[in-house]
């Protein structure tokens, strides 16, 4: 794995700058510069923190930069290990730092594997034979390159045997965080989560890693951890893929590392959403960015030699308790030839409107589902093709079915083509969607929920029809906008 480098001025137009970090030493060489973060130093520097992982152990690593384009990896790397921390730390699962400072202080949230000392059978470096295979790092191949080879017409998992299934590893996945003074010493704080009464005892019992943590204060002081548990179980509607994406909001304890959740959400309902990492402007916005691809799952476009994209930056904000997922507002300025429809009611049809259709567009409305048991949009239709974004009454949950999408894919989730997102019994639903050719991102209720997913049409598959099933229902504040940059 390497490490790709990207700038922008707006979200929308990308400049490709050279690769930060290329696998070129002994401690990396194998499985790669896996993920990691950038810290902004007042010295003017970059400072890099990354995991250099390897079959038998994942330790961390710094890398430096003076012009915010070529990093140098410090003579002394790795700088840190498992076993400077604390024994309870596993060496095979830690991963994935997150830089930020607090009083004085650095800091980092790492991915982990927390081992009962007293139960678990001793580390894989500290006595233990090496494992016969890589461990699960699932997501530290980094999103961002890779060598796929492709294994049949679709494509294939990646290959390198780093699969995103349990590893065998002994303890549990957890979050810890350790300080610094100074980017090179660390001592270690304690672990993040320690079970706590109303919440599903699966989360502190994860036979993976919460993997790509990410720390946010807001302005109003409200606290925010992502991260993406691998192997969590499903639980109702949520977390219906084998790997998930959750925010915990609550409070981070400085002096023994632990938080104390008030709350546990899915960050996105759909296929295709891992990994979320976010930045804070200069104008006080806190930006998501996330995976738009999920691991253990076939890659039609590996045989064109890539694998994933990412999803449109998001806005964050917190209102109401929940964390709100708005499109980033510069793509406002590359909307064009918008088509507005005041209303449209349907009764047990599809109906196309004219103008209405694309794969790159931006498309809005309001439901009032009325008496219809089911009603919505069908997208990217084509005479053998429809990804299907619809409510039913009786699950009380928007439906996002790509089961007739175009390529079919597999994986390892019970259900790889539809996934649910409970949203209750609303008398109008506001939906605002992203379509990008082989994407579709929904936001619904103004960002309160969020579903991403990956379809496969057919080139000429660009029509959009809205229906309803079982009744009638309506269609208000129809707006269909080109997307042009």
């Amino acid at each position: 794995m390497h490490w790709g480098h990207f700038a922008t001025e707006d979200f929308v137009h990308w400049e490709s700058l050279p690769i930060a970090l290329r696998p070129d030493e002994e401690y990396d060489a194998l499985c790669g510069c896996c993920s990691g973060s950038v810290i902004d130093e007042k010295d003017g520097k970059l400072y890099l923190m990354y995991t250099a992982a390897q079959p038998e152990r994942q330790r961390q690593c710094l890398a430096v930069s003076e012009d915010g384009i070529h990093f140098v990896k410090d003579p002394g790397d790795p700088i840190l290990t498992a076993e400077m921390l604390d024994p309870e730390v596993s060496d095979l699962d830690f991963r994935d730092p997150r830089l930020f400072q607090k009083d004085g202080w650095y800091h980092f949230i790492a991915g982990v594997r927390i081992i009962d000392l007293d139960k678990d059978p001793p580390n894989g470096i500290r006595g233990a034979a090496a494992p016969a295979r890589a461990p699960s790092i699932g997501p530290v191949r980094s999103p961002s390159a890779g060598s796929l080879s492709p294994s049949g017409e679709d494509g294939g998992t990646p290959s390198g045997g780093l699969s995103g299934a349990s590893s065998g590893n002994p303890g549990y996945g957890n979050l810890i965080l350790a300080r610094s003074r100074d980017l090179y010493h660390w001592e270690y704080v304690g672990k993040l989560l320690r079970e706590e009464d109303g919440y599903d005892p699966a989360f502190y019992h994860l036979d993976g890693v919460y993997e790509c943590p990410d720390y946010i204060v807001f302005d109003d002081g409200t606290e925010v951890l992502l991260s993406s548990p691998q192997n969590l179980p499903r639980m109702g509607h949520r977390y219906q893929n084998i790997h998930s994406g959750l925010y915990m909001m609550g409070k981070l304890d400085f002096d023994t590392g632990r938080f104390r959740a008030d709350t546990i959400e899915e960050v996105d309902a759909g296929t295709d959403f891992y990994a979320a990492q976010t930045l804070r402007m200069p104008d006080g916005r806190v930006i998501l960015l996330a995976w738009k691809e999920m691991w253990d799952r076939s890659y039609p476009t590996q045989k064109e030699g890539w694998a994933g994209s990412y999803v449109l930056p998001r806005e964050l904000s917190v209102e109401d308790g929940r964390l709100i997922q708005r499109p980033v507002r510069e793509i406002r300025a590359y909307l064009r030839d918008t088509i507005r429809i005041p209303e449209l009611r349907v009764d047990g049809e599809a109906v196309s409107l004219d103008g209405i259709q694309g794969d790159t567009i931006e498309l809005r409305f309001t439901l009032e589902p009325g008496s219809a048991a089911r009603a919505g949009v069908e997208l990217f239709c084509g005479p053998e093709h429809a990804t299907r974004i619809y409510y039913d009454r009786d699950e009380g949950a928007v439906i996002f079915d790509r089961s007739r999408s175009g390529i079919v894919l597999t994986g390892r989730d019970a259900d790889v083509q539809r996934r649910y997102c409970d949203i209750g019994r609303p008398d109008a639903i506001e939906s605002d969607l992203f379509l990008d050719v082989c994407s579709v991102e929904v936001f619904l209720d103004g960002g309160r929920h969020t579903m991403t997913g990956n379809v496969y049409p057919d080139e000429g598959d660009i029509s959009v029809r809205f229906f309803s099933e079982g009744g009638a229902c309506r269609f208000r504040d129809i707006e269909k906008s080109d997307i042009v940059p």
